[in-house]
């Protein structure tokens, strides 16, 4: 009989034990918000610092790496090159790409609805990123978007005259090959 009387008070002392004090509710909510404010904070450097060494990729790096595969006199060709990339690709991605790529639209393409990136802002996209602003994530997305065709144009950087590389961009026309 003792044995069950001890693990009675044994089961009774440990669930009272294991009850935690009423928490304020105000006071949760300012803690679940200084957490999510941190997370964003850290989340939001961490996606620029990304943003930032995948420029340097692009720019100084792509242009310094293809320098170093055509003859001299390419040189500077292929330096321009990869910095109008850089350019070109930013303008074509604010104006309408990165509408199309992530519009709401349907599941080839996006709709026109960030055009001009109106309504790309400060506050999170809750469907892509719900801890970092809409801008961070844009410029991200952004960088890959410029090194991509930077790293196709380095194929044909030597042979290529830099209108005939630029027109698959730029123009309906059908590139040059000219030597």
């Amino acid at each position: 009989m003792s044995n069950r009387v001890l693990a009675g008070l044994l089961l009774l002392s440990s669930s009272a034990l294991a009850q935690a004090p009423p928490v304020d509710r105000a006071e949760l909510r300012a803690l679940q918000a200084a957490v999510a404010a941190s997370q964003s904070a850290g989340d939001n450097a961490w996606m620029l610092v990304s943003s930032a060494l995948v420029l340097m990729m692009t720019g100084p790096g792509l242009a310094l790496f293809y320098c170093g595969l055509v003859r001299k006199k390419n040189v500077l060709g292929t330096m321009t090159q990869s910095f109008a990339m850089m350019a070109l690709i930013t303008l074509l991605w604010a104006v309408c790409g990165y509408s199309l790529v992530f519009g709401a639209g349907n599941p080839f393409i996006g709709d026109l609805r960030y055009l001009f990136l109106r309504g790309v802002g400060a506050e999170p996209n809750p469907l892509y990123a719900p801890t970092i602003p809409h801008q961070t994530f844009m410029i991200y997305q952004l960088m890959f978007a410029i090194i991509t065709p930077a790293l196709i144009a380095g194929a044909f950087t030597a042979p290529a005259v830099w209108r005939a590389a630029c027109s698959p961009v730029c123009s309906p026309r059908a590139p040059s090959t000219r030597v």
